[in-house]
């Protein structure tokens, strides 16, 4: 009996540890995000929901995020190239510049907002990733 829940309580601790996962669609994050109704979502918006979830990932409430912090939100790569100070840690600045990143490479027609469409396609779940808890 007492492995069963040693067993049910590690998959929970495992499933709430676990890293970010691409599973919303554009339309759930529309639904989500967008406030101003216009079924895209403009950069301000992006932007807004990119801090929220900074703070929300960062349980030792400090200032910035550690790599294991952003664990399935962000590549190494981008770690690497983004961490322009080279402490290992994110600022609100970098982690928000790679989400611009994102933005504009889900952007597909560069008219400065992104679709339900636009945000199902591999660059738009990077955004995702970035702007959903």
């Amino acid at each position: 009996m007492s492995y069963r829940i040693a067993a049910a309580f590690a998959a929970a601790v495992m499933f709430a540890a676990a890293p970010a996962a691409a599973a919303t669609s554009g339309a759930d994050a529309l639904k989500s995000i967008n406030k101003d109704s216009d079924d895209t979502l403009e950069i301000a918006e992006v932007i807004d929901a990119g801090v929220k979830t900074f703070q929300a990932i960062n349980p030792d409430g400090d200032t910035t995020l550690e790599s294991g912090e952003t664990k399935g939100r962000i590549t190494e790569k981008e770690w690497a190239r983004f961490n322009a100070d080279g402490d290992q840690t994110l600022e609100m600045d970098e982690w928000l510049k790679i989400l611009r990143v994102h933005f504009k490479r889900a952007d597909a027609d560069k008219d400065g907002k992104l679709t339900a469409a636009e945000l199902d396609s591999k660059a738009g779940q990077r955004v995702i990733l970035m702007i959903m808890k």
